[in-house]
């Protein structure tokens, strides 16, 4: 479409370089920076304006993996502000996850295949105990012998 009413933009999608800080609890809404490399391994440069995250008329979007995602709010040519997003479920049912953090210029298109940022939100749940385990293998170790016995009366 060359002609008519329509309007294109085409940037390419800022590989992201940091965030600060790395981690936050589930139950917490914390403030996350996240910046772009000033000159990627492709030739883009972000403040010669290949991209730029202050064109926001598009609305910046922050993905924190299947946690959710936030809108972004302009700092400078390389670096943005997001809120981790409000998380629902119980901060018991998750001990410790990390998520890759992606940014969507547009409010749609993430750039997973450009990020390896990563956060890490962490709950109060606990990894599988020690106790659990034991426990666990007893009662295994118990029917087993239990099978033994049945099996060698017949």
């Amino acid at each position: 479409y060359t002609e008519g009413p329509q309007k294109f933009r085409l940037y390419r999608h800022p590989v992201l370089a940091d965030i600060t800080p790395t981690e936050t609890s589930v139950s917490k809404l914390t403030e996350v920076y996240i910046t772009a490399n000033e000159a990627d391994h492709s030739g883009n440069n972000p403040a010669a304006g290949e991209y730029d995250f202050g064109n926001d008329q598009y609305g910046i979007k922050c993905k924190f993996g299947r946690f959710g995602s936030s809108t972004g709010t302009y700092v400078n040519q390389t670096t943005i502000l997001c809120l981790t997003p409000n998380i629902n479920e119980d901060p018991e049912d998750i001990s410790s996850e990390t998520v890759t953090v992606t940014v969507a210029m547009n409010g749609v298109d993430y750039n997973d295949d450009s990020s390896d940022v990563e956060f890490t939100f962490t709950g109060t749940g606990g990894a599988v105990s020690v106790w659990v385990i034991v426990m666990g293998s007893l009662i295994f170790g118990l029917l087993l012998v239990s099978i033994l016995i049945f099996g060698s009366g017949l």
